[in-house]
Parts: C-alpha cells; structure tokens; sequence
C-alpha cells in the first residue's frame, strides 16, 4: 500500500473442509478404558489371616486315580488279545470268539451311598468335597447319590423324610458306601446290630449283581474285622495311593 494509506482490508479466510472435533469426557462417544485391577481389594479376614484351602483326605496328586479306580469297571471290550489268540494256536485249541484285552469303563453309572449318622458329622465337609468331584468325574446323569444313617437299606435322595426301602441299582452297577460303618458311634454300644445290618446289605448287593465297594475315614487297623469279608474297603486318608486302591480292588 502506499505511504499514508489508511488499514486495507483483509481478504476472509476459507474454513478447511475438516475441522477436528473434541468430545467431553462423559458421552457416549468417550473413549472406554480398560482397568487392569480390581478397584476394591478383597477384605482380609478377621485378625489379618486369610481362610485356608481345603485340602482332601486323600492325597491331591493321586485322588483323581483313586476315584476313577472306585467308580469304573472293568470289561473285556478292549483290543484283542493278539497274545491269548496265538497261545490257543500253539496248544491246539479253537477259540469260538475273540478274546479282548479288559478295559475299565464308567458307562455303567455309580451310586453313592452317603452316611450322615452322629458319628460322620466330623466329615461333613469332607463328604460333599468328594461328591463334587464324584460328579465331575462320572457325570451328574451317572451318579444316583443317596444318603442314610447306619443303615443303608434306609436311604434317600435327600433329608430322613426321603428315606425309603432301598432298592439296589442295575446289574453291574458300581456301589460306593462312603461311611465309618458304625465305629466312630459314641458311645460304641450295639455292634452285633451293626454287623448284621451290614451282612444284609452286602447280601443284597451281591444277590443283585451290584459291584459294593468301601470308603471309610479309618485306617486299616481300625476296621471291623468283620467288614472285610462282606466287600472290599480303602481307608479315606493320605495312606491310601492309586496303587493301594488298584491291588484291593483287583
């Protein structure tokens, strides 16, 4: 402009085409954070000491073998027995069908016989931890879990006003009784009752065709001497290994 020219006027300027937006925080369009931790610590217990975990009567590493070993049965539906087959032909012999290798199976379902008398209160707890992994293992559709009080021809699927007359499962079912067979009873008073309460059941289960098989919280040395001869019984502690349970059941 020349000297002494007055203010020239300025030319307005073009928007641009986009202009960026800002968005309060708040709306529907704000970005979503992620936290990485918890926004309120777990409440510790009463005195600063958190509850301990509850650990099994049987040993952890080897209570998944165990209960498999208690459950199942054993079939011959394997592979064939390639070594039986050739045996018969070195001796002569015909076979009429093929031999298979035995094999254990859980197909054939469970029922669980649960105490609850006086003298198992102590393994309450005990009692429904090993149910749960009973169920997780043979399936809920698998497992019929009954309880009863000393005398388990007296059971039902839930308190004493279910209890009715027992009635044994199908042939070839397996038959866990989970139970101190009357000898944490206090006082220890009616033994000989006991006794033929359980000679009648294992009667039963055998007449049947039921496969019986006992869980106690006793050591060996505690058991009746008369139980052993009625079905096999694995004592429910830390002593009792895969290996144990297969060599009593074999």
């Amino acid at each position: 402009a020349p000297p002494g020219a007055g203010p020239q006027p300025v030319a307005p300027r073009e928007a641009p085409s986009q202009m960026p937006l800002l968005f309060p925080l708040g709306t529907e369009l704000a970005v979503q954070r992620q936290w990485t931790q918890p926004p309120v610590a777990d409440e510790p217990a009463p005195g600063g000491a958190r509850p301990r975990a509850y650990l099994p009567l049987f040993p952890p590493r080897s209570e998944s073998a165990i209960l498999r070993l208690l459950l199942s049965r054993v079939v011959d539906e394997g592979p064939i027995d390639v070594q039986k087959i050739l045996t018969a032909m070195a001796h002569g012999r015909y076979m009429t069908a093929l031999p298979r290798m035995p094999v254990r199976t859980l197909r054939f379902g469970v029922q669980v016989l649960v105490d609850i008398s006086e003298g198992t209160r102590l393994f309450a707890r005990d009692q429904q931890e090993l149910l749960h992994r009973i169920t997780a293992i043979a399936g809920a559709h698998a497992c019929d879990i009954r309880y009863f009080a000393q005398d388990p021809l007296r059971s039902g699927p839930a308190g004493g006003w279910s209890w009715k007359r027992y009635t044994p499962p199908p042939v070839g079912t397996r038959v866990l009784i989970i139970s101190d067979f009357g000898q944490h009873a206090l006082p220890r008073v009616g033994q000989a009752g006991i006794r033929v309460v359980w000679q009648r059941a294992a009667g039963l289960w055998h007449r049947a065709g039921s496969l019986p098989v006992g869980l106690a919280p006793l050591p060996a040395h505690q058991q009746p001497s008369w139980l052993r001869p009625l079905l096999p019984v694995l004592s429910w502690d830390r002593s009792t290994t895969a290996s144990t349970a297969y060599a009593r059941l074999a």
